[in-house]
């Protein structure tokens, strides 16, 4: 049973199953890895990717602060954008 608990415990207090929050966490790592390469780019040519690492990740923290976990899909580019506009 302590296995069992190591793969659900945390999950069950987020109120999410194991898969729901293995794509929630796995969403979120592919937003911060884009960031992080988007970043990359500015920093090799400066006029590109000027706002897309910071407008990722605030928008990310809106989603994860504000408990919209739904919008944080490996689909969605850009997490919570609209609603962290309305928030601003």
């Amino acid at each position: 049973m302590a296995i069992k608990s190591f793969f659900t415990e945390h999950p069950e207090s987020a109120g999410e199953t194991y898969g729901e929050h293995f794509m929630v966490a796995a969403s979120v790592s592919r937003q911060l890895l884009g960031a992080g390469l988007a970043a990359a780019v500015h920093a090799l040519l400066p006029n590109l990717h000027k706002t897309t690492a910071s407008e990722r990740i605030h928008s990310l923290a809106h989603c994860l602060e504000t408990g919209n976990r739904e919008a944080i899909t490996p689909v969605r580019k850009v997490p919570c954008r609209e609603t962290l506009r309305q928030a601003s």
